[in-house]
C-alpha cells in the first residue's frame, strides 16, 4: 500500500469523493479549493487508515475466537 501509486489513488479518490458530495448534497461548487481541501483530508485519512489501522486488525483478527469454533 505504501508505494506512490497507490498513495497518489487515494488521494485523487477523496478529492473524486468530495467533488460528488460537494455537488449531489451541499449544492456548492464543484471545481474550487474547498472541494481539493476537502477531497486530501479524505485521501489523507484513507491513506492513515491504510498504513496503520489495516495491518493492526489483520495482525489481531486472526487471533480472535469466532462463535462456530472455526
Amino acid at each position: 500500500m505504501s508505494d506512490p501509486q497507490s498513495l497518489i489513488d487515494s488521494l485523487l479518490r477523496g478529492v473524486m469523493i468530495a467533488g460528488v458530495n460537494r455537488l449531489v448534497f451541499k449544492g456548492q461548487p464543484v471545481f474550487s479549493m474547498g472541494t481539493v481541501n476537502e477531497g486530501v483530508r479524505l485521501g489523507a485519512a484513507s491513506v492513515g487508515y491504510d498504513l496503520i489501522v489495516r495491518p493492526a486488525v489483520k495482525q489481531v483478527l486472526p487471533m480472535v475466537p469466532l462463535p462456530n469454533g472455526k
